[in-house]
């Protein structure tokens, strides 16, 4: 999409000597667009919205669209025209700051779920590493008490299980069967035992 508006846009510059296109692509902050080097045309990374002004640019044109990890601006600079207002079209539109804010917003909670998602995955798969490694022999898939004497894993909350590995790994907890759990209690990091926890609750 920015591909094409950039291809139509700079096609309307070529009609005008004194116009320019300059853009700026993925940009997260919005109040500070304006200070910023600009790509393309005149602009060429070296000089800012407030550079092209000073040099006797106006904004005849700009438009914003959503880019991949923050907003695409593209802005149309020219000297000697009257055609000050902003435009607006199907491929982009200019908004108030409060649109900006909340399409900033709108961006920034998409990236936080699509990094939880990637979080729960690498644990996921970090848990079942661990656990077909060093804890199915004795807790089967979560559901069976193991010697018949510690709780089955998947009834326990995540802080329960932790509790339990720490009383162990100190001392507290032991008695003649969970002694075998104290060198696995002992290493175990927090990380990982949430880990065990979100495999172990991700398997049905």
């Amino acid at each position: 999409m920015l591909k094409k508006s950039l291809y139509v846009m700079c096609t309307a510059s070529l009609l005008s000597a004194a116009t320019t296109m300059c853009y700026k692509k993925d940009h997260i902050d919005p109040s500070t667009i304006e200070s910023i080097s600009l790509d393309g045309g005149k602009c060429a990374g070296k000089l800012s919205v407030a550079d092209m002004q000073k040099d006797g640019y106006q904004i005849d044109s700009m438009k914003l669209q959503d880019g991949k990890n923050g907003f695409n601006y593209i802005y149309i600079f020219s000297k000697n025209t009257q055609n000050t207002m902003p435009m607006a079209s199907s491929a982009g539109v200019v908004l108030t700051d409060a649109q900006l804010t909340a399409r900033l917003e709108k961006i920034q909670a998409k990236q936080k779920v699509e990094e939880k998602k990637k979080q729960t995955v690498s644990s996921y798969e970090d848990g079942k590493k661990l656990y077909e490694s060093k804890c199915r022999s004795c807790h089967g898939d979560g559901t069976i008490q193991a010697y018949n004497r510690a709780r089955p894993l998947k009834n326990l909350s995540v802080e329960q299980m932790e509790v339990s590995i720490r009383r162990i790994s100190n001392g507290t907890g032991i008695n003649s069967m969970s002694i075998l759990m104290k060198p696995y209690a002992d290493a175990l990091t927090s990380k990982e035992i949430n880990d065990v926890y979100t495999y172990l609750n991700s398997v049905k």
